[in-house]
């Protein structure tokens, strides 16, 4: 019996108080771009991580799968 490998998962993100600001800050800037399901299309968290690098003080560096998840955890 073979195990199939599991996929990998970015690791766990930690994350400050102005990181959060920026990320919501930057998030509601590009409220133009909310596609169906009002969630953001998947290139703004790309851009989001991006744009929060400077900000970053533990952890790893953010994703777009980081920001999607904090910005559901803080808006909803």
């Amino acid at each position: 019996m073979s195990e199939e490998p599991q996929p990998k998962r970015a690791a766990k993100a930690i994350w400050n108080d102005v990181e959060t600001d920026a990320l919501i800050t930057y998030l509601h800037s590009q409220c133009s771009k909310i596609g169906n399901g009002a969630n953001f299309r998947p290139q703004v968290y790309t851009d989001a991580a991006t744009a929060i690098t400077m900000h970053q003080i533990l952890g790893p560096t953010k994703v777009a799968s980081h920001c999607k998840n904090k910005w559901q955890l803080v808006c909803y």
